[in-house]
C-alpha cells in the first residue's frame, strides 16, 4: 500500500506522518534548533532573509512556523519544506513539490503496510485530540484569570488615574455629557476599570521574559457572543496618568507596547457603550422581538476612538473590535437587533496588507445582509486624534 497524493486521504496521510516526525522535517530543511525546548523558538531565516526573525513551535500536534518579517510566510511541516527549498511562491504554496521531495527523502514513496498507515492515522488523531483538550483547558484557565482580574482586582474607572488619562491625554471627560445620566447620575462605561499597580512583563521577540515592572493600568473587558468576559484589554499608563506608558525596547529591538490583550480575543468585543436607551443586549433583543426595534452598531478598533465615537454619536451602541484582524470574526457575532453598522477606519490602516484585511472585514460585514458604512478620521490617525485637533 502507498500514499496516493491523488486523493485527499493521501495528502492527509502525508501530513500526519510529517506531524509525527518534526525532527525529520527539520533535517530535510537543514534547520538545527538551539537547545531551548517549548514555547517560541527563534532562529535566523533558513533562507538568509533575516536574523532572529523566524519562529518555530513544536507541540503535541506537530510543527508550525512563522516568518516575522512577512507573516504571509507561515504554515506547518509541508509549508516549511516548501519555504526552505524555494517553492513557497509556486502554486498551492509549493505543496506538490514539497510533498514529492519529502516522500522521496523519507522513503514514503515506496510501499507502506496497511497496518503502518492505520497506526499513523490513529496516532495523528490521538495527538490532535490531546492537543485540543490541553489547549481548551489552558484557554479556560486563562479566561478565568481575565474574569477575576476585571471583576475582583480592578476598580471602577471614575476617580482613578484611568479617568485622568482619558481626560488629559485623550480629551474624553467622563463627568460630562453624554456620560451624565438621569438626575446627574454617571454613565461612565462599566467596561472600563482600573488597577493602580499592574504587572507589565517585558519580553523579547521570542517571547522570553526579560524583566517586569508595575504601573497604573486601564482595564477593559472583552466579551464573547454570549457577553461573557473571555479576555482583558490592558493599557498601561505613566505614573501620573498623563499618557500611555513608554518603555524602552528589548535588547533585540522588540517594542514594549503599552497595550496588550490576554488571552485570545478572536470574536470578542469591548461592550463600551449601550447607546440610546442604555439597554443591555438581552433587553435590546427583547425589544426587537416584541416591538421590532432595531439599532445601528458602531465599531472602532480601540477604546479611545470608541469613546470619541460616543461623544460624536451617543445614540449608537459602540463596540471596539480590539484589532483590525478581529473584524471578520466580529461580523459573525452581530446581534440580531442590529440592522446597520458603521465602521470607523483608522488612517494608519492604509498599508497594502492592512487594506486587504480591512476589505475582507468589510466584505464579511456586508455578507450579513446589513447596511454597512465606513467613516475615516479627517485629522490624525483615528477619531481621537481628530477630537484632539491633530492633523
Amino acid at each position: 500500500m502507498s500514499i496516493d497524493l491523488r486523493t485527499g486521504q493521501g495528502w492527509q496521510d502525508l501530513k500526519n506522518i510529517l506531524d509525527g516526525r518534526p525532527e525529520d522535517v527539520l533535517d530535510l530543511c537543514r534547520i538545527k534548533l538551539p537547545s531551548k525546548k517549548g514555547g517560541t523558538i527563534l532562529i535566523d531565516d533558513p533562507r538568509g532573509q533575516g536574523s532572529q526573525n523566524f519562529a518555530i513551535w513544536i507541540k503535541g500536534d506537530g510543527l508550525s512556523w512563522k516568518n516575522y518579517t512577512d507573516s504571509s510566510y507561515r504554515g506547518r511541516s509541508l509549508e516549511l519544506i516548501a519555504y526552505c527549498n524555494g517553492w513557497f511562491q509556486l502554486k498551492n504554496r509549493g505543496a506538490d513539490e514539497a510533498a514529492r521531495y519529502a516522500m522521496d527523502r523519507l522513503g514514503l514513496d515506496s510501499t507502506i503496510s496497511k497496518e503502518q498507515l492505520e497506526k499513523d492515522r490513529a496516532n495523528a488523531q490521538a495527538a490532535r485530540e490531546k492537543h485540543k483538550t490541553d489547549a481548551d483547558a489552558e484557554l479556560k484557565r486563562q479566561q478565568q484569570w481575565a474574569f477575576q482580574l476585571f471583576v475582583k482586582t480592578a476598580v471602577p474607572i471614575l476617580g482613578t488615574l484611568g479617568e485622568v488619562y482619558l481626560r488629559e491625554a485623550r480629551a474624553v471627560d467622563l463627568r460630562k455629557a453624554p456620560f451624565i445620566g438621569p438626575r446627574g447620575g454617571n454613565l461612565a462605561p462599566a467596561a472600563l476599570r482600573f488597577i493602580p499597580r499592574h504587572k507589565y512583563v517585558q519580553r523579547d521577540k521570542g517571547g522570553n521574559k526579560i524583566g517586569e515592572s508595575f504601573h497604573p493600568c486601564m482595564i477593559a473587558c472583552c466579551v464573547d457572543a454570549d457577553m461573557r468576559i473571555v479576555a482583558v484589554h490592558q493599557t498601561w499608563l505613566t505614573d501620573d496618568g498623563s499618557d500611555k506608558l513608554n518603555l524602552p525596547p528589548a535588547p533585540d529591538g522588540t517594542a514594549q507596547k503599552a497595550r496588550k490583550v490576554f488571552p485570545s480575543s478572536a470574536g470578542a468585543v469591548i461592550p463600551l457603550w449601550r447607546g440610546e436607551g442604555h439597554r443591555s443586549v438581552p433587553e435590546a433583543a427583547e425589544m426587537y422581538t416584541q416591538h421590532g426595534l432595531v439599532e445601528t452598531m458602531v465599531h472602532t478598533e480601540g477604546n479611545e476612538d470608541g469613546l470619541s465615537a460616543v461623544l460624536a454619536a451617543p445614540q449608537y451602541r459602540t463596540w471596539p473590535m480590539i484589532s483590525l484582524s478581529n473584524m471578520e470574526h466580529v461580523a459573525g457575532r452581530l446581534p440580531g437587533f442590529v440592522d446597520s453598522v458603521i465602521v470607523h477606519q483608522q488612517n494608519d490602516w492604509l498599508k497594502p496588507a492592512a487594506i486587504a484585511q480591512f476589505e475582507r472585514g468589510m466584505a464579511a460585514m456586508r455578507a450579513t445582509g446589513r447596511m454597512v458604512a465606513t467613516v475615516a478620521a479627517y485629522g490624525g490617525k483615528d477619531l481621537n486624534d481628530t477630537l484632539r485637533g491633530e492633523t
